[in-house]
């Protein structure tokens, strides 16, 4: 009941409830055994609202791991190279135990687009024709371009109704596909999924995706939360607000604008953006997915391009009251095609040790110092969702407040700060929560005072500042 409580608020609004989890996290490739102990020992803890897992349906199998094995489904069986459907079930308990829902990225579009083969459980399969599931007539053929692939992606027809990639495309406009993937999505809805990623809508008719939740619907009374993958060039036919009636949207603008202004050191351009924004109630922001990481752009950050960048692009993700934010989670990598570390079963290895730390070659970026500090500053800053006091420095310095709850002050530039700030923190003084001293859960030997609305900044270069108004400094201590 709390976790169905949590998720209408969620999609209903992000703003209107104190106390809220507002953070979830991508654990992109994570085997259901290490989602579950994540979610023990520091989602649920540090106030994650959820987790978003990988597609948990059968998949194709090469022999090489690629990543994008994931995405080719062969069959709905809960199988996958992250565990069994024992595994998966129990990592769904275990993650709702301790208030961190499960959502799923789904594959509507398409099944696996190599000609023939056997899937990760077993299962065999011919390009268009998947034993008690789909047969020719089931999939698109679109007739263009010699190949029925998509090469003209400013054309709507070819969009939805080619094939992406050489993906065998769903006839999504028919009543026995949209009954197929109605059972599916129902059927992880009864193992306590709550929400669902839509890899690809933008391939998919919004006016398709409309009737398959219309099924859903006579299926069970759940309602779920759902986002629409739609990453839209400037020149393409779709609209991004064609897919909003189905709930929430990736919003792919934000990762590049957000991207640009950190890896530039350009931060003055921040506050202008979001006026032109899709609205906050609807966006799903990010900084990075796993389709981003391999995408080649000088603007986007990623820990493994620029970890300054980065870590300070991730303090304004998570303080700026814009969009539910998620954070990704990930592996290094040496060329596109590189997918986890997998045995001689093709099942992905553990990436926790027996310490609950991090194996290489997994990242853990939702656990870089700083990180959970950042979510609970979301999650108790959340009643004052608006920025105001935002005040410029030089280029490259910016601060806010978030009303009486938080304040937050980031210097990309490589020049010193020290300013007189007006802040909306009653007087008292505060812990920077980012400060390496700081411990968690305990007050601090030094901090920041605010006097009569005023906070003096001493900030050092490429650094941030954030408090929070229950996290107070021993009287007398203060420093700057």
């Amino acid at each position: 009941m709390k976790a169905l409580l949590i998720l209408f608020i969620l999609t209903s609004s992000l703003t209107v409830f104190a106390n809220s989890r507002t953070v979830m996290v991508q654990l992109f490739e994570w085997p259901w055994n290490d989602v579950a102990r994540e979610c023990e020992v520091y989602l649920g803890p540090n106030g994650f609202s959820a987790v978003q897992v990988s597609p948990p349906q059968e998949h194709l199998v090469l022999g090489q791991a690629a990543w994008w094995e994931r995405y080719q489904p062969v069959s709905y069986k809960i199988s996958s190279r992250s565990g069994d459907e024992f595994e998966f079930q129990n990592m769904i308990q275990r993650c709702r135990n301790v208030g961190v829902d499960v959502y799923v990225d789904v594959i509507l579009n398409h099944m696996a687009g190599i000609a023939s083969g056997t899937g990760i459980a077993g299962t065999k399969y011919t390009k268009y024709n998947h034993q008690d599931l789909y047969s020719f007539n089931d999939f698109h053929h679109c007739g263009r371009n010699g190949n029925d692939q998509i090469v003209n992606y400013k054309d709507r027809f070819e969009l939805q109704n080619c094939e992406l990639l050489g993906l065998a495309d769903l006839k999504t406009e028919s009543p026995l596909v949209q009954q197929t993937l109605a059972e599916y999505l129902n059927q992880l809805l009864n193992m306590g999924v709550t929400g669902f990623r839509l890899d690809a809508a933008k391939h998919i008719p919004a006016t398709d995706l409309v009737s398959i939740f219309d099924v859903l619907k006579s299926l069970t009374n759940i309602s779920p939360f759902v986002v629409s993958e739609t990453s839209l060039s400037a020149d393409e036919p779709i609209n991004i607000g064609e897919y909003l009636p189905l709930g929430h949207v990736n919003y792919f603008r934000y990762s590049y604008d957000i991207g640009a202004a950190f890896s530039s050191a350009k931060t003055s351009r921040l506050a202008g953006l979001f006026n032109s924004y899709v609205n906050t109630d609807d966006a799903v922001v990010f900084l990075e997915n796993h389709d981003l990481q391999r995408t080649e752009s000088s603007v986007l950050v990623s820990l493994r391009k620029d970890p300054i960048a980065y870590r300070l692009a991730t303090v304004f993700f998570l303080t700026w009251p814009y969009g539910y934010p998620q954070l990704f989670s990930g592996f290094d990598f040496l060329n596109f095609d590189q997918g986890p570390p997998v045995d001689s079963k093709g099942k992905t290895l553990p990436i926790l040790d027996n310490n609950n730390h991090c194996r290489a070659p997994w990242l853990c970026e939702h656990r870089l110092p700083g990180v959970a500090e950042l979510v609970k500053f979301r999650n108790h800053t959340d009643p004052a969702f608006y920025a105001d006091g935002v005040w410029m420095g030089g280029e490259g310095q910016l601060a806010f407040s978030r009303g009486k709850l938080g304040f937050v002050a980031i210097n990309t530039s490589t020049e010193f700060l020290s300013a007189q700030i007006p802040v909306g923190l009653p007087s008292a003084c505060y812990c920077n929560v980012l400060a390496a001293e700081y411990q968690p859960g305990s007050s601090c030997s030094q901090g920041v005072a605010v006097r009569s609305g005023y906070a003096t900044v001493s900030l050092g270069s490429q650094s941030a500042l954030v408090l929070r108004s229950d996290v107070k400094c021993k009287l007398g201590s203060s420093r700057r």
